[in-house]
């Protein structure tokens, strides 16, 4: 078992957009993004075009340049690794239709950005089998990015507020959930305030969540390990909002900073459905003096994977960027088509739709 814990300093408090009542006093600003993939497929790192490329044309900033400030402001920013950081292709599974790594150098990107943390329970970080996915933590240790992932979890600590942070893919949910279970109940018993989870998890290239696992994990979390909090990654589409006893669920960001793709990629036979359209989302937990969990508001930003990407098969330069105006409709429409109440207003001067304060539901009525 993996434990790690970062404090970060203080913040002034202040009520969550006038909505969160006078007793919260403390605040805890998590960032979420889709999938991130530093690193290239073996038989295209020396394309001009690769991520690998950029990485070395453009310099270890280009990535996140437009995001970095959002990520240096918040408390923590969570990705998706999906794929493995190691400085030989030594255990490559050829049985695998797509293999992403990039060099053990790469762990870099992601604290040069205000990244502090990964989650590494996917399809891909088993890429190059254990020996990958044991390099791939090692170059996230000594690059000191913390990550979550099966059975390894962190907690963030902030003015006293202690909060856990698990991730499941679903091909490691059954032989995990248990321990995911019992570690976050012995973490509340221990003083951890609030429990994060994110699951990759659904169906690639699908624009609604698939019942069969997205919403049953959603609901395993909350009601059998107390979690208050869920993001989910997997369908490289954006999918929709859900609340479930006052939690925010949200069931795919879609893809994000993704070195798998040269190119931006659709469904088949639907070109509407396409990795173009992200989207960051910014979570404030809010939490009593005492540290009692009194609920949560966010917003939605939404993004471009690719700066200079506008449709299918064009370039990805792996440069996420905001959108606004025309483009940022686009993308809200694909959340909302897939969500079942309404999200709001998108304010073009914030650059973001505001998701309502939803107070933590009293325990008993759980």
């Amino acid at each position: 078992m993996r434990l790690k814990a970062i404090a970060l300093g203080l913040l002034c408090l202040m009520l969550l957009n006038g909505a969160v009542s006078a007793g919260a006093e403390k605040k805890v600003t998590l960032t979420f993004t889709g999938d991130v993939t530093l690193g290239s497929e073996e038989k295209n790192r020396q394309n001009p075009n690769s991520f690998d490329s950029y990485a070395s044309r453009e310099g270890y900033g280009w990535f996140f340049r437009n995001m970095k400030d959002m990520f240096l402001k918040d408390d923590l920013t969570l990705v998706n690794l999906e794929g493995v950081l190691s400085d030989q292709p030594w255990g490559e599974d050829t049985r695998k239709n797509f293999r992403f790594r990039g060099p053990s150098d790469f762990a870099k990107i992601l604290t040069e950005s205000g990244i502090e943390a990964c989650a590494v329970s996917n399809n891909h970080i088993m890429d190059y089998g254990k020996r990958g996915y044991e390099k791939t933590k090692a170059a996230l240790d000594a690059a000191g990015v913390l990550y979550c992932g099966n059975r390894d979890y962190f907690i963030l600590e902030k003015d006293g507020i202690r909060i856990a942070f698990f991730a499941l893919g679903s091909i490691y949910f059954d032989r995990n959930r248990n321990y995911v279970r019992d570690t976050a109940a012995a973490l509340r018993a221990e003083g951890v305030n609030a429990v994060v989870c994110s699951f990759h998890a659904g169906q690639e290239y699908m624009p609604r969540r698939r019942a069969r696992d997205q919403e049953m994990y959603a609901r395993i979390a909350v009601e059998d390990w107390g979690a208050d909090l869920i993001v989910m990654h997997h369908p490289h589409v954006l999918q929709g909002i859900d609340l479930l006893n006052g939690r925010y669920v949200f069931y795919s960001l879609g893809n994000f900073c993704f070195g798998g793709n040269m190119n931006i990629r659709s469904q088949e036979n639907n070109p509407y459905v396409r990795t173009l359209e992200s989207a960051v989302v910014q979570m404030d937990l809010s939490f009593s003096d005492e540290g009692k969990y009194l609920g949560q508001a966010g917003r939605i930003y939404p993004c471009y994977i690719s700066s200079s990407a506008r449709d299918i098969l064009d370039p990805n330069d792996f440069q996420p960027k905001f959108v606004f105006g025309e483009e940022a409709e686009g993308v809200i429409e694909r959340i909302q088509a897939d969500t079942s109440f309404e999200l709001g207003v998108f304010d073009e001067e914030e650059g973001c739709i505001r998701l309502p304060f939803q107070p933590a539901p009293d325990k008993t009525e759980e």
